[in-house]
């Protein structure tokens, strides 16, 4: 006769969180996104050629005077080329009231899908650190896949365009064009950024500013909006299992076979 030793315990060796979890998070700067979309837009529209002497505009996510103040405090010679100047600034960004079940989701990521998000990380519209993502592509090289939990959440903004220049009349025109844009551009901004327009409100003429040695007219078009985003993480599982003594283990029981 034999015995046979029989338990349910293990050691179960996970790795620590820094090292086992990897996390996927888009980066879509609003501001940045809607810059480039105007300024493709004003050169479609050949902005450039329809004021010549004022062809070279500025359009952003710093404001002109932030520059000017900067020279100004470095006693740096101003630099007064950065106008006609459209600076798009999230004024006003909240969440919906999260709902912690929503959009909660496991998927399995495989090497097929290395490939697209690798994209979307060399275009910045997703962010993974670099050593993140040799660890993904090492366990899909590995197992073939990684589980992950995505989860999404909803984001209202409020976006001003702030328009300064030298000549009111270029500040009226820009402010028109920017409402056109807005309203033009509504189904490809969705469609190219996931970024969502609504309503326009704003303030064509009033504004002035003399701080810096020259008269500048100012207006603005303050856009509501919103964004979908989401956030992914990635868990590497256990890293080693490690098998019981048995004899020394308390909680085992003894069997009698042949």
């Amino acid at each position: 006769m034999s015995k046979l030793f029989k338990t349910t315990r293990a050691v179960i060796t996970p790795a620590d969180s820094n090292q086992r979890f990897i996390y996927v998070l888009d980066s879509g700067n609003p501001e940045a996104l809607l810059a480039r979309q105007l300024s493709g837009f004003l050169e479609t529209m050949g902005y450039s050629s329809i004021f010549p002497n004022f062809d070279k505009i500025r359009i952003g996510t710093i404001h002109p005077f932030a520059i000017l103040l900067a020279q100004e405090v470095l006693s740096r010679k101003k630099n007064v080329n950065i106008f006609p100047s459209v600076t798009i600034a999230d004024s006003s960004t909240s969440e919906d009231a999260p709902v912690l079940t929503d959009d909660l989701y496991a998927f399995p990521f495989t090497a097929e899908d290395v490939a697209r998000l690798d994209g979307y990380r060399q275009a910045g519209e997703v962010f993974v650190s670099d050593e993140g993502w040799a660890k993904i592509q090492a366990r899909i090289a590995s197992i073939g896949e990684i589980i992950g939990i995505r989860r999404r959440y909803h984001t209202a903004h409020v976006m001003d365009f702030n328009i300064w220049t030298e000549n009111k009349d270029i500040t009226s025109f820009l402010f028109d064009m920017t409402c056109h844009f807005v309203t033009q551009k509504r189904i490809d901004i969705h469609n190219q950024t996931g970024i969502d327009l609504g309503g326009i409100s704003g303030r064509r003429s009033g504004d002035i500013n003399l701080d810096f040695g020259m008269l500048l007219y100012g207006s603005n078009v303050r856009v509501d909006a919103s964004m979908n985003h989401e956030a992914t993480l990635f868990d590497t599982g256990i890293v080693s299992i490690s098998e019981v003594d048995t004899q020394t283990l308390p909680s085992y029981f003894e069997s009698t076979g042949s």
